[in-house]
């Protein structure tokens, strides 16, 4: 009889080891891959940085662009309207 209890003491023993080492790895593996995931995020919100930076730059040279051509039709087009006022002066 006491032979048989060692040995399911040691059974035990051997079946409790194993289910906290089983335990132990799944959070140890859980933190790990939580980690992992957190890296990856922070990864990809730095490569949007990138993009939504380089895309502002863009705009920005667009938006100067832009404004230099509005600035030269409005040249223009007070040229026009100076050229207008003289040939309606002459035609009177």
């Amino acid at each position: 009889m006491c032979k048989w209890l060692f040995l399911m003491n040691n059974e035990l023993i051997l079946i409790l080891s194993n289910v906290l080492t089983g335990i132990a790895s799944f959070f140890v593996s859980k933190r790990m891959s939580n980690a992992q995931t957190d890296n990856q995020i922070l990864k990809n919100l730095e490569l949007a940085m990138g993009v939504y930076q380089t895309l502002c730059e863009n705009m920005k040279d667009e938006i100067v662009s832009l404004n230099l051509k509005i600035q030269d039709l409005e040249k223009k087009i007070d040229e026009l309207h100076e050229e207008n006022k003289r040939l309606k002066g002459k035609s009177i």
